[in-house]
């Protein structure tokens, strides 16, 4: 199957809006640069050039980055050090920098209301908002996510739309005589099928903590959401709905449970690794991963294009009635804070970033769902499948964008949770944690 190319805007009806979208004074910390006609900044050899850190986490593809900053770097005579956090802890690393003044010129960070708490984005980071040179290049949804009620905005949305669900070998499936799921009865018969005929059903990276959580997220969109719908989300964000009171979010526990006792996933879960599911997966010794799209250009570094294009496939956790919802996840932001010690440059090389010469760059590099107005990116089928579902409406943004607490701890307590498999007690703690997280931030409803 060829890959399909497209330009598109994602609808912002599918991209649930957070805040009222509205305009402010941008906090503007350097002029700026002249401008091609191409859109694409003038940058001009620095009389002292300086070294930019840049922070991400390192679940994020490097290799898109570094070709842009490359190209920054041989036009500016600046450098860019690029700095990768452990994914799992990004978040708190982060929040560890700025409380100790470890400022980097700039960061890559994963949107929503919680990160301009947890960061105190009022006091520390760049505003955004009056910047229209900015705003131009990316579609007006994507600016209205990043919008907060006062109308300012601390990041620039830079990337894609992300995608979490399972991804799954073509050939396995092909071999076992078996397609995508129609529910999830359907799913566990499938998984069955695959493990008589000697392959593993499913692979679980339960070491690095992180991959376990993602059966949750994206089952959250499928199971939980059409049940608490949007009134619900809005009881949890001042503590009147418990997480432990919902009985679809206890269901999920159950069903992770499930697959483990039924010998689903590989022998040793505890020792599993995200590196090692690749390999699995490619190898065809694994079917299926619960897993986010920053699989795709991992696989297509140890297989290649023409691998991912024709052998890994696509589908939504299902529900017990349908084929599921896919969950999306809003593109990360770069963020720069007011007091770095090269805020100017950091703004600069944001502007550069952004035109589109570079934004091409990015999509040719790591092919996904765009969010910046005619840009162009060839999508692999498993992409096409979630753009076919946010067109068609059966797309939901990831839970966690749309709340202010955190599933706090949640790798480590899934951990145990596959070591003790006491549903009860894990749920119970999962909800403290959240009310924890959300008390410790100040926030209304979690004083007591």
């Amino acid at each position: 199957m060829r890959r399909t190319r497209t330009a598109l805007s994602v609808s912002a009806a599918c991209l649930i809006t957070l805040s009222v979208a509205g305009c402010g004074n941008s906090m503007s910390n350097t002029d700026r640069s002249p401008t091609a006609a191409s859109g694409t900044p003038v940058l001009v050899k620095a009389k002292n050039p300086v070294t930019l850190t840049f922070v991400m986490a390192n679940t994020v593809d490097a290799t898109p980055f570094n070709k842009i900053f490359k190209s920054y770097e041989a036009k500016s005579g600046n450098k860019v050090e690029l700095q990768a956090l452990p994914g799992g802890d990004f978040d708190n690393m982060i929040k560890t920098r700025f409380s100790t003044g470890d400022f980097p010129d700039l960061f890559l960070m994963q949107p929503g209301t919680k990160q301009n708490v947890k960061l105190r984005a009022e006091e520390t980071l760049r505003e955004w908002s009056g910047d229209a040179d900015v705003w131009k290049r990316i579609i007006p949804s994507m600016k209205e996510f990043q919008t907060t009620a006062s109308g300012k905005i601390f990041g620039v949305p830079f990337g894609a739309t992300g995608m979490y669900g399972v991804f799954y070998n073509k050939d396995v499936f092909k071999n076992v005589g078996v397609e995508p799921p129609k529910n999830y009865a359907d799913l566990l018969m499938i998984a069955k099928k695959i493990k008589a005929a000697g392959v593993i059903p499913f692979y679980e990276g339960v070491k690095d903590g992180w991959p376990a959580q993602i059966f949750y997220l994206t089952g959250w969109v499928t199971n939980v959401d059409p049940v608490v719908k949007d009134e619900g989300i809005k009881k949890l964000e001042t503590n009147e709905l418990k997480l432990a009171n919902i009985p679809e979010m206890k269901d999920l526990f159950e069903k992770h449970k499930e697959l483990k006792d039924l010998g689903l996933y590989q022998e040793n879960v505890l020792a599993g690794t995200y590196d090692d599911m690749q390999n699995k997966l490619g190898e065809g010794k694994v079917a299926m991963s619960f897993m986010l799209d920053g699989l795709i250009p991992q696989l297509e570094k140890k297989f290649g294009k023409p691998f991912v294009t024709d052998h890994i496939g696509f589908f939504p956790f299902p529900s017990a009635t349908d084929a599921g919802t896919a969950m999306i996840t809003p593109p990360n932001q770069l963020m720069v804070p007011v007091k770095t010690k090269h805020a100017a440059e950091a703004v600069d090389l944001i502007k550069f970033m952004i035109s589109p010469e570079m934004v091409n760059v990015y999509y040719q590099t790591q092919p996904s769902i765009p969010i910046f107005v005619d840009a162009n990116s060839e999508l692999y089928p498993a992409q096409q499948t979630v753009k076919n579902m946010i067109d068609a409406g059966k797309a939901k943004i990831n839970v966690q964008n749309r709340l202010t607490p955190t599933f706090a701890d949640f790798q480590k307590l899934l951990q145990n949770f596959f070591i003790s498999g006491d549903v009860d007690q894990t749920i119970q703690e999962f909800s403290a944690n959240y009310e924890k997280d959300g008390k410790t931030k100040l926030l209304p409803g979690f004083e007591k």
